[in-house]
């Protein structure tokens, strides 16, 4: 009997099992492949994301820069202006920007007269570094503190009083372990603050600066993600402080000083003499909360406006008092300090705030404006405040200084006028006569002063918002300021 054997074509179980595990590894390796691919596209990511993130910084760093009138490397210039100012008290201070006056919106372009209406911002920028918080990203985050801005990159903050922190960029570095930038020739050394680097030039003008920061999550095995970048730029602004101090020739006065960036003027008042006493109403009538008259010049006197009646008069985007104390101390930082200068060439100065009652700045009078006193003043005008309740009676004030020969000119502030204008009692320097102070003070300048050799005393005055340097030009018809300052050689200006 035979046997039909049927044979079949397929696969063993061992074949079947090795397949498997040959198919089961290509796909493992491919899959690890895949993994690995995803991860390094991932942290391509993230390494492109930390560059872009420094880089932004960088950029927003170097447009305040580029806006700004000198860079500060010293904490102790941040307040030098301005007691008030500050740095932030977590972290580490790293550089700073003064920026000039700044326009708050687009329509402060329009010229008020022949000025624009521009804001002074009140302290620098200050850039930090502090520890990260729990929310950022570590180990060190930096910091910008200094006046907000709008989506139209305007400043909307200029007081210090509205300076917040900004939050720049997390994840910088601890380590200083990393290729650093070349300071240029001429340069100040490279300061290195954990993952920033920087270096400025010997005007405060220019910037180089580097940051090195990363991500510890994204890493591999454990090793923290970094990118590094730098970028460098300097101020287009003009900074006064970096123009030669020169004498002005055209001057007729042999004793005036010259300023930082030229002739030494405040509010339109320009310094004639080396030996100056200011006399500033510090009365209640300088106060935002005071509602001044509104009107305008219309022919050529003064018109009532009743919409509004009053209002708080603003300059710059100052009350009256704060734009005076902001723009005296930009003048007096402006004027040169005795340091370097011949005898014959050191300023004198004297600040008088005046709300009936009197307050010195130097209780002994006049004194060389050295660097320390210097700072001594603009402590003074720090602490000054317009609260007396009573108007500015300048007249015995104004009498001393005409007997003194520690004064060669004066300048008077005021927004308001004196309860009297007349000197009914008697004055140091008019004896028993009466009659209107400014004439009485005319005369005794004319025919007295001028013919000691001491000489004639320049008497200037500045009228901020009323206009008291013509009658017709007020709703009083006062015209003190004017009166007081009705010499050959001296001015009032009226500033509205």
């Amino acid at each position: 009997m035979n046997n039909n054997l049927y044979k079949k074509n397929g696969f063993t179980i061992i074949e079947l099992i090795i397949a498997g595990a040959i198919s089961m590894t290509a796909i493992g390796i491919g899959f690890s492949i895949l993994q690995i691919a995803l991860k390094g596209n991932k942290i391509d990511e993230t390494q492109m994301g930390i560059n872009g993130r420094i880089n932004d910084t960088l950029d927003f760093i170097l447009d305040e820069v580029k806006s700004s009138k000198r860079i500060i490397d010293s904490e102790s210039e941040v307040t030098q202006l301005n007691s008030n100012c500050s740095v932030p008290d977590e972290g580490e201070f790293l550089f700073g920007i003064s920026i000039p006056s700044q326009a708050l919106a687009k329509s402060d372009y329009t010229p008020q007269g022949d000025l624009l209406n521009l804001n002074q911002v009140e302290c620098p920028i200050v850039y930090s570094l502090r520890p990260s918080l729990s929310n950022e990203k570590s180990p060190y985050t930096l910091i910008r503190y200094g006046p907000q801005y709008n989506e139209l990159g305007y400043y909307v903050s200029p007081s210090y009083i509205q300076f917040q922190e900004t939050i720049l960029l997390d994840g910088i570095t601890s380590s200083t372990q990393y290729k650093k930038i070349n300071c240029p020739d001429g340069w100040g050394s490279l300061n290195t603050i954990k993952g920033i680097s920087f270096c400025i030039d010997e005007f405060k003008k220019a910037i180089e600066i580097q940051i090195e920061a990363g991500d510890q999550k994204q890493g591999i095995n454990n090793n923290q993600l970094r990118s590094i970048a730098s970028i460098g730029g300097f101020s287009s602004i003009q900074d006064e402080s970096q123009i030669n101090i020169s004498q002005i020739k055209e001057n007729n006065y042999n004793n005036s000083p010259s300023c930082i960036g030229g002739q030494c003027c405040w509010l339109g008042v320009c310094l004639r003499s080396n030996k100056i006493t200011y006399l500033i109403d510090n009365s209640y009538y300088m106060n935002e909360g005071y509602l001044h008259n509104n009107g305008k010049i219309i022919n050529g006197n003064w018109q009532s406006i009743s919409n509004p009646e009053v209002l708080s008069p603003r300059i710059n985007g100052k009350n009256l008092f704060e734009y005076t104390i902001t723009s005296l101390k930009q003048h007096i930082n402006q004027l040169p300090t005795s340091n370097n200068l011949s005898e014959e060439n050191k300023i004198y100065i004297q600040i008088i705030s005046n709300n009936s009652n009197s307050t010195y700045l130097f209780d002994n009078g006049p004194q060389e404006l050295t660097s320390t006193n210097k700072i001594i003043a603009l402590n003074f005008l720090n602490n000054l405040k317009a609260e007396g309740e009573t108007p500015i009676n300048p007249w015995s004030d104004i009498c001393r200084i005409l007997e003194s020969e520690y004064v060669g000119q004066l300048v008077i502030l005021s927004s308001w006028k004196p309860n009297t204008i007349s000197a009914s009692v008697q004055q140091p320097c008019t004896g028993s006569v009466t009659g209107e102070f400014a004439d009485i003070v005319s005369e005794y300048n004319q025919f007295t002063r001028s013919k000691s050799g001491t000489g004639a005393l320049l008497i200037d005055s500045i009228s901020l918002y009323n206009n008291y340097c013509e009658s017709s030009k007020n709703i009083f018809g006062n015209q003190w300021l004017g009166s007081i300052s009705k010499g050959a050689e001296s001015y009032c200006v009226h500033i509205k």
